[in-house]
């Protein structure tokens, strides 16, 4: 006989370990599918914003963040070309915000141990092979285990799909349009000295972005940037660039640890993605997480987006009061896609459009002096960055207001019309970088878009 259960979870790395520990304080009786739970060695998924950590402590789950070396991160430290300020995350009802640096593997090790502990959780090793469907509805799904030859079946009123970056079942239940915006590659470095101690580094390096941030006491993360559809170089060639062109751009304090990692050459690569959310609905299943959304990882908003899900959904299960009827289930479904975009947007926006101002050579650098002015010019976007404000118009109005800035700092002290042509190439850029994002998010209208600049 086939076990029935009310919701059956594909995949149990952050997002549905997360979700099967929120649900574990429900009645609702849950399966959790994952392919593979030995601990895994990831670049991603290690830098959790103060919006996450907030998302995490409405779920009462904020306790899974201690016992395995997680650091605290307080802020974001910005260097360009010799220079670089620090700006601290928000304080708030005398609250300071923190966000979280940690071991990937480790994280999802503690969730998972926490899940398996539930008693209305059971967790399978198996890999999910297929979305069992009856009169078009999903009811369940067919799954190998790894010492098994014949396939088992398990029936649900709910399959939650959030099999993560690569997912296998993205395809039946949305109409992704996906690209690869370029790749990071990853290294750890051992007993770093970070000039700005738990704090988040950026460096606006001359090609991309680089990022460094603790994630245990001995270790700090980097991540080097490389724009493109392209594979980074092999080894030895990308040996010779880490060591070239890399290394001199970072702080000083670092570059001893990172030769030393460079040497090792204990690289990983991950491509770095963006699509939108586009959900199809199909009875009986819904789709969450990195399955559903992805942004550049630059920002570090990939978990808050997650937690976001998790809540979102979690919470409007849990309230269902008659589970029995199945109307309940599609409402919930149809509420979850039409909410969750007021919770992601404005991360999924900030993401793609800074990785985009990072990109230009004018806007990065106005970038760089609108945030060092301090106050609110670099509080307000913080709170943004942290996830602690969700407020698409204060992101809007400090996206155009680094154009601003920068188009006044080329026109200044005396404008010329080979400036004035520069300035309107800045405007232009800008607006082909936040336009298709806001289009993207259901966000704004072209005529919205217009007025918004005329106003501000």
């Amino acid at each position: 006989m086939k076990p029935i259960y009310d919701i059956c979870i594909v995949g149990g790395g952050v997002t549905g370990a997360c979700l099967a520990s929120y649900l574990g304080k429900s009645a609702l009786k849950v399966a959790v599918i994952e392919r593979n739970l030995n601990e895994k060695d990831r670049i991603v998924g290690e830098l959790l914003q103060p919006g996450g950590v907030e998302m995490l402590e409405k779920m009462g789950l904020e306790h899974l963040l201690d016992g395995f070396d997680a650091q605290s991160v307080d802020g974001y430290a910005l260097f360009m070309k010799g220079e670089s300020f620090e700006i601290g995350y928000p304080e708030k009802d005398g609250k300071r915000y923190a966000g979280r640096g940690f071991r990937n593997g480790k994280f999802v090790q503690k969730l998972r141990a926490y899940m398996q502990a539930q008693k209305n959780v059971t967790v399978i090793e198996g890999t999910v092979n297929e979305l069992l469907e009856t009169d078009k509805r999903i009811v369940g799904v067919s799954y190998t285990t790894p010492r098994a030859v014949e396939a088992k079946e398990i029936t649900a009123t709910l399959t939650i799909v959030c099999d993560g970056i690569f997912s296998t079942f993205r395809n039946t239940l949305s109409v992704p349009n996906k690209s690869v915006t370029g790749f990071f590659l990853g290294l750890i470095l051992k007993d770093c000295q970070l000039p700005y101690p738990n704090h988040g580094h950026v460096i606006i390096a001359e090609s991309s972005p680089i990022l460094m941030y603790p994630v245990s006491s001995t270790e700090t993360r980097i991540l080097v940037d490389f724009r493109g559809i392209k594979v980074p170089p092999k080894r030895e060639e990308l040996q010779n660039y880490l060591t070239s062109s890399i290394a001199p751009q970072l702080p000083s304090s670092v570059q001893s640890s990172f030769l030393k990692s460079v040497e090792e050459g204990k690289f990983k690569l991950m491509p770095n993605h963006r699509m939108a959310a586009n959900p199809n609905l199909k009875q009986g299943a819904v789709l969450i997480g990195d399955s559903l959304n992805m942004r550049h990882p630059l920002t570090g908003g990939g978990m808050t987006v997650a937690f976001s899900d998790v809540y979102l959904l979690g919470s409007l299960l849990m309230k269902m009061k008659n589970p029995k009827r199945g109307t309940q289930w599609e409402r919930v479904v149809r509420q979850f896609y039409e909410s969750r975009n007021q919770q992601t947007a404005t991360i999924n926006i900030l993401a793609d459009a800074l990785y985009g101002v990072m990109g230009n050579k004018e806007l990065k650098e106005a970038c760089f002096n609108y945030l060092k002015r301090s106050g609110s010019y670099s509080q307000e976007p913080i709170t943004i960055l942290s996830a602690i404000s969700r407020d698409s118009n204060l992101l809007i109005k400090h996206f155009f207001a680094v154009a601003l800035f920068g188009i006044k700092g080329i026109l200044m002290p005396i404008p010329t019309v080979t400036k004035a042509k520069r300035s309107l190439s800045l405007l232009s850029n800008s607006v082909r970088i936040i336009y298709p994002l806001l289009r993207n998010e259901k966000m704004l209208r072209l005529q919205n878009l217009r007025q918004f600049i005329v106003k501000y």
